[in-house]
């Protein structure tokens, strides 16, 4: 048990603590960190390549001057043609000191030559012996000299002697220290003015996030998409604003029609459901009803019903119209002349009475055919319903418009601009079945295929309907 409860506590360790220190943290912060991260590693890596080659080269400016002194050291030696006396010290040996060269000579045996009050500073050790035994090269290396760092050259002088050249280190270290310092501080600048550039950055670009996010969050908190995002700029933050923006007037229209569409269809539903209920009422008070009396209240009941079911019908179509055309179903290249006639031949069944003549022309468009079939079908409903009871109806198809005309009476030019408009009809329709639905669902559908729709007066009488669609 105690195991299980370590490796939960384990695993929780190494993502939440994650987690939560993401959520602590603001995308501006976090963008600052990682810039001021950046800067800070690329500082310090600069930093210490100088810092190594000016130390470097500072050393190499020491060995010169060792191979300099030792150069000068083995001139005197020459001079004495190879009888080099036993105790024999280089020429201004003088005491040594922190600007002052140290040299002395050593024998093979170990014996050390050098000035007086300079014995005892630098004991040679096997390497150095190596090399008076003429059994190694000179090399350089970093020693102490009666106790102070120093750099020290060990070069053969002579058969059975070699020369030890030191110089001390102190002033080097210094001015490395100094270099080294003036470095840091360098970069401590470079860091800080990183880190704030790069918060200032952070902020002018995320400035679009931030007015995004508080937009989205009056949006969450007052339910109303009326907001937009300002949009001064043409990246990927400006594109992802705009979209946002088309995203909430998307919603925007979507509850708007949601809202419209539910105060319309309860307006229009309240007093079809009242006449109903009255009908339904007088038959359940009244079981002795006279037979005559009753069978006419049961026709009016079949009758609203009837109504009833075909608004309902034409507010569910008008509310799919609206809907994104993305959710229509399949999409993709449509014959319109196919389903056309395919609507026509269906309006026939129905209207028996009525004579369809239909001239149409090949005609390709993208879009539903389902949904463009019921549009179709909407008009020509709508063609039979106000023309004559036998009267024809002329169906014309040709370069991506759509024309139904009937025999009727025509549209008034007062309700011509209304004739689209959902639940509206024309006092002289009033009499004719119908929910003022139909050409709503026409209009939506229209729209959802980038086309339009229109009404007018035919010559010599009659309405024409027409519905116009970008032809492929």
């Amino acid at each position: 048990m105690t195991r299980l409860f370590r490796s939960r506590e384990r695993s929780w360790g190494r993502g939440s603590w994650r987690r939560l220190f993401r959520q602590r943290l603001g995308l501006q912060t976090r963008f600052t960190l990682v810039a001021a991260g950046a800067v800070a590693a690329t500082a310090l890596a600069i930093t210490a390549v100088a810092f190594l080659a000016i130390r470097t080269d500072l050393e190499n400016q020491i060995q010169q001057q060792l191979t300099a002194r030792a150069a000068s050291v083995e001139h005197a030696a020459d001079n004495l043609h190879g009888h080099i006396p036993a105790g024999w010290v280089p020429p201004h040996s003088n005491r040594f000191g922190v600007n002052t060269p140290y040299t002395q000579v050593i024998t093979a045996t170990g014996g050390v030559w050098t000035a007086g009050g300079n014995a005892g500073l630098l004991s040679p050790d096997a390497a150095d012996l190596a090399v008076a035994h003429g059994d190694s090269a000179a090399f350089f290396a970093n020693r102490k000299v009666g106790g102070t760092p120093s750099a020290v050259l060990t070069t053969p002088l002579a058969p059975g002697l070699a020369l030890q050249v030191a110089e001390s280190l102190s002033t080097t270290d210094v001015e490395v220290a100094s270099v080294g310092a003036t470095l840091a501080v360098l970069s401590a600048i470079g860091i800080i003015a990183a880190t704030v550039l790069g918060w200032a950055v952070a902020r002018a670009g995320l400035a679009p996030v931030a007015r995004l996010a508080g937009v989205a969050e009056e949006v969450t908190a007052t339910g109303d998409p009326g907001r937009r995002v300002r949009v001064n700029r043409q990246d990927e933050l400006g594109r992802l604003a705009a979209s946002f923006n088309s995203m909430l007037s998307a919603l925007q229209q979507s509850l708007a029609a949601q809202r419209r569409l539910v105060s319309d269809a309860s307006h229009e539903l309240r007093t079809p459901l009242a006449s109903l209920r009255v009908n339904v009422e007088l038959l359940a008070d009244d079981p002795g009803m006279p037979p005559a009396e009753r069978q006419e209240v049961l026709t009016r009941v079949v009758d609203q019903v009837a109504e009833l079911s075909l608004l309902v019908a034409g507010v569910t179509e008008l509310a799919r119209g609206e809907t994104p055309a993305a959710d229509w179903g399949p999409w993709g290249p449509v014959r319109l002349d196919e389903v056309t006639a395919t609507a026509v031949d269906a309006a026939r069944r129905d209207w028996p009475k009525t004579e369809f003549s239909a001239d149409l022309e090949s005609c390709v468009v993208e879009g539903s055919a389902d949904r463009l079939r019921v549009a179709i079908r909407n008009l020509l409903d709508n063609a039979a319903k106000f023309g004559p009871p036998e009267g024809p109806v002329d169906v014309r198809l040709a370069g991506g418009s759509l024309t139904v005309r009937d025999y009727g009476p025509g549209i008034s030019p007062d309700d011509a601009p209304r004739a689209f408009d959902r639940f509206y009809r024309s006092l002289s329709a009033r009499a004719v079945p119908g929910s003022g639905l139909g050409l709503a669902v026409v209009r939506e559908i229209a729209r959802g295929h980038s086309g339009s729709v229109a009404a007018e007066n035919a010559p010599g009488g009659g309405a024409v309907l027409r519905l116009t669609l970008p032809a492929g």
